[in-house]
C-alpha cells in the first residue's frame, strides 16, 4: 500500500518502483497536482477559519443586542466562496 506522505516526499522513488511493475507515474504532473491540492487546502482552511471567527463575532454581537445583518452577510459570502474552492 502506498503511503501518501512518502509519495509526496519522494515521488521519484515511487515512480522508479512502479516502472518495474509496468506503471508510469508522471512525476511532474503529480507534483503539479499536489501543489494545486495544497493551495486549495490552504485556501479552504483559511476561509473556514475566517467563517468560524465571524460566526463567533455574530454570537457575541447578538448577545449584546447589536445589529448583526452585516456580519451575517459576510458569513454567507464566505460560504459561497468555500463552495467555489
Amino acid at each position: 500500500m502506498l503511503d501518501v506522505r512518502d509519495l509526496r516526499r519522494d515521488p521519484q522513488k515511487y515512480a522508479d518502483s512502479l516502472k518495474l511493475k509496468g506503471y508510469d507515474l508522471e512525476v511532474d504532473n503529480f507534483l503539479r497536482l499536489e501543489a494545486e491540492r495544497s493551495r486549495l487546502q490552504q485556501a479552504t482552511e483559511s476561509l473556514q477559519n475566517e467563517r468560524n471567527t465571524k460566526s463567533k463575532a455574530i454570537g457575541a454581537a447578538k448577545s449584546r443586542g447589536e445589529d448583526i445583518a452585516m456580519l451575517v452577510a459576510e458569513v454567507g459570502d464566505l460560504g459561497d466562496r468555500l463552495n467555489e474552492t
